[in-house]
C-alpha cells in the first residue's frame, strides 16, 4: 500500500492522512491487493479540492471533488473511486465469465433438425452438480444484517435464518447491484 498525500496551499493533517490511509485499505480490500494512491488536496478561496488517482497492477481511476469541508472533499472522492474499480472489476469479472454462445439448433434433441439446417449436430450439454468443499454455517440474524454482511464480502449469496421468523432464506447479489431474498414455504 502506498499513499502519497500532497497539498496546495495547504498543509495535510495527520487526521486526513489516516482518512486517505483506511479508505485506500478499503479500496484494497475490494481490489484484492496493493494499491497505490496519490492525494493532492488543494485550498482556493473558500473551497478546499481532492484530487486522487489511484493504481492497481496495469489499471488507473482518477476522480476529482470540490466542497467547504476537505475531509468532506476527500470521502466524496474516494467514493467515487471505488465506484470506478467496482465497475471494472465487475465489466473484467463479466467479460472473463461470459458463456460461450451454442446455436438454438444444437440444443434441439432431434438431430435431423441440426443437419437440415446445415450445421453439425453437437452432443447434448449435461449439467452438472458440483457440491462445495466447504460448510455453511447458518446464523440468525435479520434481512438487513445479511445484507451489509454481504455487501462488505466478495459472496454472491448468503445464507441465514431469519431472526423474526425462524426460517431459512437466502439473500444473494443481483446483475443490477441490489439483492434478492430467497423464502421458501415450508
Amino acid at each position: 500500500m502506498g499513499v502519497e498525500c500532497t497539498g496546495r496551499n495547504i498543509e495535510v493533517t495527520a487526521s486526513v492522512r489516516e482518512l486517505a490511509r483506511r479508505r485506500t485499505q478499503k479500496l484494497e480490500r475490494h481490489l484484492g491487493g496493493p494499491a497505490s494512491v496519490r492525494v493532492v488536496l488543494s485550498h482556493e478561496k473558500h473551497r478546499f479540492g481532492a484530487e486522487i488517482i489511484a493504481t492497481h497492477r496495469r489499471r488507473r481511476w482518477k476522480a476529482q471533488e470540490e466542497m467547504p469541508d476537505p475531509r468532506a472533499a476527500l470521502a466524496l472522492a474516494f467514493e467515487k473511486i471505488d465506484a470506478q474499480a467496482k465497475k471494472d472489476l465487475a465489466k473484467r469479472r463479466n467479460h472473463k465469465h461470459r458463456a460461450v454462445a451454442v446455436p438454438v439448433s444444437a440444443l434441439s434433441s432431434e438431430p435431423g433438425v441440426a443437419a437440415a439446417a446445415g450445421q453439425a449436430s453437437l452432443p447434448p450439454l449435461e449439467a452438472r452438480i458440483v457440491r462445495s468443499a466447504r460448510q455453511l454455517s447458518v446464523k440468525p440474524m435479520s434481512a438487513e444484517e445479511a445484507a451489509l454482511r454481504l455487501e462488505n464480502s466478495r459472496q454472491e449469496f448468503l445464507v441465514f435464518r431469519d431472526s423474526g421468523s425462524e426460517r431459512i432464506s437466502v439473500l444473494y447479489k443481483r446483475r443490477d447491484g441490489d439483492f434478492g431474498l430467497i423464502v421458501p414455504e415450508c
